[in-house]
């Protein structure tokens, strides 16, 4: 497993260095609002489609392989990325960029879905988030330093070389035996079985959960580095303030099992969604550096709750053979939450302004709240033996 974590810890450095300056590359390239919105989206797009047969692929063939194709996507952007100076450029690269974020994330979370005890996949998925957020916490300080000093093709030939340096993923064991062999590939039968996952009432719940979170969330990647540089804050600065974003996401998830083991699990999905309302919706009245940290630490903080959470509660609803196709579809609800929150908070932007935005991202997750602990509190699932 420690071998997966370094190379997913590889890809999310990478992918730190990366997602604070889309945004910012596309407004120097001359992009409006709901442009703007649309390259960010594009990372999510394909995935989109993809998330629940990959989910099914890592069932059929193991981790490994999976792994080591999503490598060669994030050398491939990179690649791009190097090139890149026209907006056509950018989006494609974000579409790769998105298959890559997919066929990681996917095949480390079946990974750990496979562990045999509740406790081991708690701490599995506390360790695997903990990456998430280490990897995001140092990318996007590495990325200001770069972009601040340097340019950005000399950012983006750092990212290639993290992204060769993934390649280490080739050493990890395959998982394959470790599960039920499937005879065949049936990508309708993965479209079917996931279906019936999604239609259960507590699977729907988390997913809704996952999709609001995610759709606040994505902000940090479209328009707070937009919120921010309008403020008149350097790029250096913005990587700093992400990274604070990460870096609280980081502690704690440090703490995540313990968590868990002393809290009722719905005390702490109304902390984490309450502190994500709070953070956002104060966001845009801000105006100094200290202001912003303290409130992107607390919006770091609740996320940095729920997407644990979220794992967990997914892999305590599913059976442990269908692991990559339950990952697989609670990451198409991410994605899509991805693809349409920078798309449609670009709408906002760019017909009334930078701050509805905000406060419409936090009402999602409002509505959410509303829903999980007044009308249906019944449906949030307990934790499985």
């Amino acid at each position: 497993m420690w071998l997966m974590l370094i190379a997913l810890t590889l890809h999310f450095i990478r992918h730190g260095i990366i997602f604070p300056f889309i945004p910012l590359l596309a407004e120097q390239m001359g992009a409006a609002p709901m442009t703007i919105g649309f390259i960010v989206g594009s990372f999510s797009l394909i995935a989109v489609f993809l998330s629940i047969p990959l989910g099914g692929l890592v069932d059929r063939f193991g981790v490994k392989w999976l792994l080591v194709l999503g490598v060669c996507c994030n050398i491939v952007n990179a690649a791009i990325l190097i090139r890149t100076d026209t907006v056509s450029m950018l989006i494609i690269a974000q579409l790769i960029a998105g298959i890559a974020f997919l066929l990681n994330v996917v095949a480390s979370q079946a990974f750990i879905s496979r562990l045999p005890d509740a406790f081991r996949r708690e701490k599995g998925f506390g360790w695997l988030a903990f990456s998430a957020s280490a990897g995001n916490s140092v990318g996007p300080i590495i990325g200001g330093v770069l972009v601040g000093r340097f340019d950005y093709p000399v950012t983006f030939w750092v990212v290639l070389a993290f992204s060769s340096a993934g390649l280490i993923i080739l050493g990890l064991e395959n998982t394959r035996e470790s599960i039920a062999t499937k005879s065949s590939y049936s990508p309708v039968q993965d479209a079917r079985q996931a279906g019936l996952l999604a239609i259960s009432p507590q699977v729907l719940l988390v997913l809704i959960f996952t999709f609001a979170i995610v759709f606040a969330a994505s902000l940090r990647a479209s328009f707070l580095p937009v919120l921010l540089r309008t403020e008149g804050l350097t790029e250096f600065t913005v990587g700093m303030l992400i990274s604070v974003f990460a870096i609280m996401s980081t502690g704690i998830r440090l703490i995540f099992g313990r968590l868990l083991n002393m809290f009722d699990r719905r005390k702490i999905l109304a902390v984490s969604m309450l502190s994500i309302i709070v953070a956002i919706g104060l966001i845009p009245s801000m105006f100094s550096v200290a202001e912003f940290a303290i409130l992107i630490s607390i919006f770091g903080l609740g996320f940095g709750m729920t997407q644990p959470i979220s794992m967990v509660m997914i892999a305590d609803l599913t059976n442990p053979d269908q692991s990559g196709l339950a990952m697989g579809l609670r990451f198409t609800a991410i994605m899509l939450a991805g693809l349409l929150s920078p798309i449609f908070l670009g709408f906002i932007t760019e017909t009334i302004g930078l701050g509805p935005a905000f406060y419409v991202a936090a009402g999602v997750v409002v509505m959410t709240g509303i829903y999980m602990f007044i009308i249906r509190p019944d449906l949030i699932p307990d934790r499985r033996p």
